[in-house]
């Protein structure tokens, strides 16, 4: 396997979580706000974890680049999608990063 795909798959997998963490601030609706409890709650305990060992492996810029750059896609989403829309959204990011996850820590720890 290539070196940089451990790095991708960390990075995506953070990317993804932001997107759930931000894109559900952005969300309008109370009652779908309460089903979006799930996805954040995941992302935000793996993405933290996920996150610390990111910064400590592969340096601390890439993971604030990759927590960053969903801001500008929540924000647009948030104003333009209808709540059912964005619940979606959420919904699809959680599940991919959920499998990008799953394949970030399938790889062996450094010795």
């Amino acid at each position: 396997m290539s070196t940089l795909a451990e790095p991708t798959a960390y990075l995506a997998t953070l990317v993804l979580f932001s997107f759930v963490v931000q894109a559900t601030a952005r969300m309008q609706h109370e009652m779908l706000l309460l089903a979006c409890i799930p996805p954040v709650f995941v992302a935000l305990i793996m993405g933290f974890v996920m996150g610390i060992y990111a910064g400590e492996t592969f340096g601390v810029l890439p993971v604030l680049l990759a927590l960053a750059l969903p801001w500008p896609l929540a924000f647009r989403l948030g104003r333009r999608w209808t709540a059912r829309d964005l619940l979606i959204a959420i919904y699809l990011a959680w599940a991919a990063g959920m499998v990008c996850a799953l394949v970030a820590l399938g790889f062996p720890d450094p010795g």
